[in-house]
């Protein structure tokens, strides 16, 4: 666990190496206001917990979506949500996937939902790709990189934890936001 948690690190140590900002850029007063606010937000961001109640049957276990292995599908499941990207909120979620490893089908979506929860369609057959607007590590409503799983037979349950957002907790201690999700003052 020690080994994977330093790959990790490396990993976000470069990608934020290529997208950091210069040190004359950075805005002080805005950091040191927003220094503990973000540093708790980036913290509940590192998981995702998701309750939903309808017809629904699947069993799934993820190590990011190259080593996924499962099967579900689902009607009109109504689901309450703590998702990646900080969708927060209900929606309805409707359709079937199988994975096998890296190689799989699925016709997913997710319909009705509350203003701050993502509406998407992912349709897909082979394996997946990190490039696709579903899996946008600033935007995206679904996290290419997820571990964790979900099991559900009429009530559903969802619980993944999130690296990058993990990596993007660590390094926020040193001002350093790669997924750029910090609160500033323009966003007031």
């Amino acid at each position: 666990m020690k080994k994977f948690m330093l790959i990790l690190m490396l990993g976000a140590a470069t990608i934020c190496s290529v997208r950091a900002e210069s040190f004359s850029e950075i805005n002080w007063s805005e950091k040191l206001a927003f220094y503990l606010p973000n540093r708790v937000l980036d913290a509940i961001d590192t998981f995702s917990v998701n309750l939903g109640v309808g017809p629904v049957a699947e069993a799934r276990l993820m190590l990011t979506r190259y080593c996924d292995i499962g099967a579900g599908w689902s009607g009109s499941t109504y689901k309450a949500y703590k998702d990646y990207n900080r969708q927060i909120g209900a929606g309805v979620e409707e359709g079937w996937y199988w994975s096998f490893i890296c190689v799989g089908e699925e016709e997913y979506r997710v319909t009705a939902a509350t203003s701050l929860l993502d509406k998407y369609v992912e349709c897909r057959a082979g394996i997946p790709s990190p490039m696709t607007r579903a899996y946008n590590l600033v935007s995206g409503p679904r996290d290419f990189w997820a571990i964790g799983g979900s099991l559900g037979l009429l009530f559903d349950g969802n619980v993944y934890i999130h690296p990058l957002e993990l990596a993007d907790f660590v390094l926020g201690f040193f001002l350093i936001d790669f997924k750029k999700d910090d609160l500033t003052f323009d966003r007031f």
